[in-house]
């Protein structure tokens, strides 16, 4: 390889690292409050869990659309 082609490999790697580098900084955070992760992977809390906590994953009304959009794929209805 020349080291043209070396040379312009390297100079976008480095402006690819810079740029990702530059822009994880300014966004906001997606969430509040720690990651549910433990032992190293992330955690999905059961149902019994949420209704502890009372919160919902989903409404009734997203329950019954999806169920609806489930039968549809299984082609049920």
């Amino acid at each position: 390889m020349s080291s043209k082609v070396v040379f312009w490999v390297t100079l976008a790697l480095a402006s690819l690292l810079l740029a990702d580098a530059g822009s994880a900084g300014d966004t906001p955070p997606l969430h509040k409050g720690p990651w549910p992760i433990r032992n190293g992977r992330n955690y999905q809390p059961t149902e019994l869990e949420l209704r502890a906590l009372h919160r919902e994953d989903v409404t009734p009304d997203q329950a019954r659309e999806i169920d609806r959009l489930y039968d549809q794929l299984l082609g049920k209805r």
